[in-house]
Order: C-alpha cells, then structure tokens, then sequence
C-alpha cells in the first residue's frame, strides 16, 4: 500500500509541475497579447497625435488661404465699386434731386468742370482728356447718344480714363418741346447707345440740351431715374464771337462757389485754354470736383 502511494505522489508531481508550467505559460502569452493590444493602442494613439497637428496646420493654412481670398474679393468689389461709383452716382442719392441743378452748395470752395461731347471731334477731346489726367483733375462728361453710337473708340478713350460719362440725350431736341413719351425714348436711347459701349449707366445725371428744363421735363427725367443738371458758367468756347482768352476769362472772373463750368469738348479753343483754367482755378483756392461731390448736400 505504501508503495502504491508513493508511487502515486511520485505520479502526481511531474502532472503539478506541467500544470504550473502551463499556467505560466498561459499568463505571459495574455501579457504579450495585451501588451501588443497595448502598443496598438498608444503606439496608434501617438499616431493619430502626431497627425492632427499638421491636420489643424493644414485647415489654418486653408482658413488662412479662405481669409486672404475673401479679403481679395472684398478689395476687389471694394475696387470694383469704386470704379462703378467714379462713373455712376457716387454718393448722390436721387431723392434729393428736387429740382434742376445749375451749382453745388456755396459754403464749400468746390467747382466743377463738365464738358458735353456733341461732335466726334477726337483729336481736340484727346487734348482735353490728356490735359485732366495729367494735372488729376476731376471732370464729367455728358454724351451724345448718336455719338457714342457712331464712334464707339472716342467713348471708350473717356470711359477708359476713369471720367464718368452721363446723358446728353439721344440727338439733341427741345426737350420743353417733347411729350414724356419722347423725353423718357431720348434718355433711353442715350443710355442704351452709351452702356453698349463703357458697360456702365449714364445715370443719375442728365443735362438738358440748350439748358432748357421745365417742371414737366424735370419730373419726366426724374422718373426716368435722372436728376436734370444744367451750368452756372457757360465758357461760350464754341462760340467765333469769342476768342480764347475771353473764353478763359469767362470762366475765371465768374468762379465762385459750387460753380459747374459748361465746356465743349470738342472745340480748339477748349484744349487752348483748358491748361490754364485749371490752373488758375486752384490758385485762387477751388478744389475741382466730381458732380456727385459738388451736387451732395
């Protein structure tokens, strides 16, 4: 009996040892498995981190990149206003247009230049259009919508200059003599013949031709989106009665205050004295400005 115990203890010792072996065996297998699960998942962790900062960089370059596009844009349609307000109403609001202006307000030193284009004289008006840019000197023009119509090259060059082109009727009428329905064809010939030609409006100016501008004609035009706008000096340049240096003189001896000058931009004697009228005019003090300046209460 003794034997069969021993035998039986000698028996069961290996079957504990492979046991303990087994189990040991066991557990370190489920530490290296948990400490590859472990790796994956902070060596993944240190990944992903790695990766985010370049991922937040690149959406601070896009949002960089988005915020100088968009400051392009508003530059650009800050620009592209300008442009538009340089050849349209600038801050002229038409509700203020309750009557037909022939000055500007007198407690400013402004005046203005104007020059209507009723012939395609191009030779003179490149004169007049050389003359403004190289002293920068602001200046309106009013078209002819026959003219633009028939010389397309001469409207561009002023539109091209940055000088706002607003409407001097389609043919030249009486427009005291004309029926709505014919003042409101005329402005819209006009308009159409010229915005063809500059892709900008004539509005919100409109002088009537000869001056002439009843209450009729003013709340026809004023209908029609215009603000009638005629002349405190007239330079008589287009007239033989006058030579240029009475034309000149004209102009200067009757300066004043919110004064709008009535020039011919196609004559000689316009391009002759155009030169020393401007200077003069800002020797005595006048700042020369733009209709929607002059004309802004």
């Amino acid at each position: 009996m003794a034997n069969y115990q021993q035998y039986q203890k000698y028996r069961l010792q290996p079957e504990s040892k492979g046991f303990k072996f087994g189990k040991m065996l066991v557990i370190l297998v489920i530490i290296f498995v948990i400490y590859l699960i472990g790796k994956a998942i902070f060596g993944g962790s240190g990944e992903i981190e790695s990766i985010l900062p370049a991922e937040n960089t690149s959406t601070e370059v896009v949002n960089e990149v988005t915020n100088e596009n968009a400051n392009s844009n508003v530059n650009a349609e800050e620009e592209s206003n300008t442009n538009t307000n340089i050849a349209t109403a600038g801050s002229f609001d038409l509700e203020n247009c309750t009557k037909v202006y022939s000055r500007g307000a007198s407690d400013k030193k402004q005046v203005g230049l104007t020059f209507n284009v009723g012939t395609a004289k191009e030779g003179e008006i490149q004169k007049v259009l050389d003359t403004l840019t190289n002293t920068n000197t602001a200046a309106d023009f009013f078209v002819r919508g026959d003219v633009a119509e028939n010389n397309p090259d001469l409207i561009n060059k002023i539109s091209n200059a940055d000088f706002p082109i607003y409407n001097l009727s389609y043919n030249h009428p009486h427009f005291t003599d004309l029926p709505e329905s014919g003042i409101t064809e005329q402005l819209s010939k006009a308009e159409s013949a010229i915005s063809q030609r500059t892709n900008k409006t004539t509005k919100p100016f409109f002088r009537p031709p000869y001056g002439e501008a009843d209450e009729d004609v003013l709340a026809a035009v004023t209908a029609a989106g215009y603000c009638p706008v005629t002349w405190t000096i007239d330079a008589m340049d287009w007239s033989t009665a006058y030579t240029a240096e009475q034309s000149k003189e004209r102009v200067l001896s009757n300066a004043t205050n919110g004064a709008i000058v009535l020039m011919q931009a196609g004559n000689s004697t316009t391009a002759e004295i155009l030169p020393s009228v401007i200077s003069q005019l800002k020797e005595q003090g006048y700042n020369i400005v733009h209709l929607d300046t002059l004309l802004t209460p």
